[in-house]
């Protein structure tokens, strides 16, 4: 992870812990400004790519021009200004739909459609939405990007190595932002917002199926990675990982991705976006894994976890996703190397 990422995270904490204590009318002021900086930010980056992709399309075909393999040369630059075009048009796209934001009406009719629990009018609510929108565009823009070069938008290389502080670090962050986001320390005590997040004390019906759901989930990613490699869909490439494979740190992981994920994306973020949305930005933020197929999977997991928060409690979520991570960890250590 980049210092910088570090350097954003304590003030992006303030931020939001500050938002919750301003009143309603500078929370709007605020939401008008990063209502535009973010459309600003989608909207130039595409422009940038766009003119980018053209002008090194122009430049490969006049410079192949002068040899012999200006037929191949102009159809790679070709395939490559297609590919580069196609991104930048989706962020411009994503800048506007930000942008439609500002709009009362549009809003209404997303939330319609979109079935999500948000108050069109609360400031709040809007934040959050503007935010969701906002990361899940980029994610999924960055990954269809990534898929085609090998290099992201927003990250510098699709194999980047992690080590365990870097994980722990994303993870806390994670979790401070569904807690505070949820007014701890402003509008709610720490036993009010946990329980507005989902969290609650298991009983032992709920000890049993997390575990079982975990173990359960195991099994199924196993089967289905030996079906997607045998119709010949790519491996997955565990290179990235390698530096974080240990028994030690099998535990930290599962602990910290189990506990800090589920609050986030099922305790705070699914009563208000819904199963799939969050599920969907819980998949697009898991962009490190290079095989698609493990994308597929993490979709469904997201899905499956999304539906035990439901049924249940973000606690239960909790144990499932923590025994998944931790065997499949174990896994790792025992078989991978």
């Amino acid at each position: 992870m980049d210092p910088f990422i570090y350097l954003i995270f304590l003030p992006f904490l303030i931020l939001i812990i500050s938002l919750n204590k301003v009143k309603a009318q500078f929370f709007w002021i605020f939401n008008y400004i990063l209502t535009f900086i973010c459309f600003l930010t989608l909207f130039l980056s595409g422009i940038f790519i766009l003119f980018s992709s053209l002008f090194n399309s122009f430049t490969s075909s006049f410079t192949s021009s002068f040899t012999s393999s200006f037929t191949s040369s102009f159809t790679s630059s070709f395939t490559s200004s297609f590919t580069s075009s196609f991104i930048s048009v989706l962020l411009i796209l994503a800048g506007f739909v930000i942008l439609l934001l500002l709009h009362s009406k549009f809003r209404e009719n997303l939330i319609k459609i979109g079935h999500l629990n948000i108050e069109s009018e609360n400031p709040r609510h809007y934040f959050a939405l503007l935010l969701f929108l906002y990361i899940l565009f980029a994610a999924v823009i960055s990954f269809l990007w990534t898929s085609e070069t090998g290099q992201g938008i927003f990250k510098t290389e699709i194999n980047a190595r992690f080590n365990i502080l870097d994980v722990v670090i994303n993870e806390l962050f994670y979790l401070a932002i569904a807690i505070f986001g949820y007014g701890y320390l402003t509008r709610r005590n720490l036993k009010e917002t946990l329980n507005c997040l989902g969290i609650k004390k298991p009983d032992f019906s709920n000890i049993v199926f997390g575990f079982s759901a975990g173990i359960g989930l195991i099994f199924i990613v196993i089967i289905f990675g030996l079906i997607f490699q045998h119709f010949g869909i790519g491996e997955e490439n565990t290179d990235w990982i390698k530096n974080l494979i240990s028994i030690q740190n099998a535990f930290i992981i599962g602990l910290s991705a189990g506990i800090c994920e589920e609050i986030l994306f099922r305790g705070a973020l699914q009563p208000k976006f819904g199963i799939i949305l969050t599920a969907l930005l819980f998949t697009f933020l898991h962009t490190q894994y290079p095989a698609l197929w493990i994308l597929f999977m993490i979709f469904a997991i997201g899905i499956i976890l999304g539906y035990v928060r439901k049924i249940t409690n973000t606690t239960t979520a909790i144990i499932v996703h923590s025994t998944y991570d931790t065997i499949q960890m174990l896994m790792l250590c025992f078989f991978a190397l």
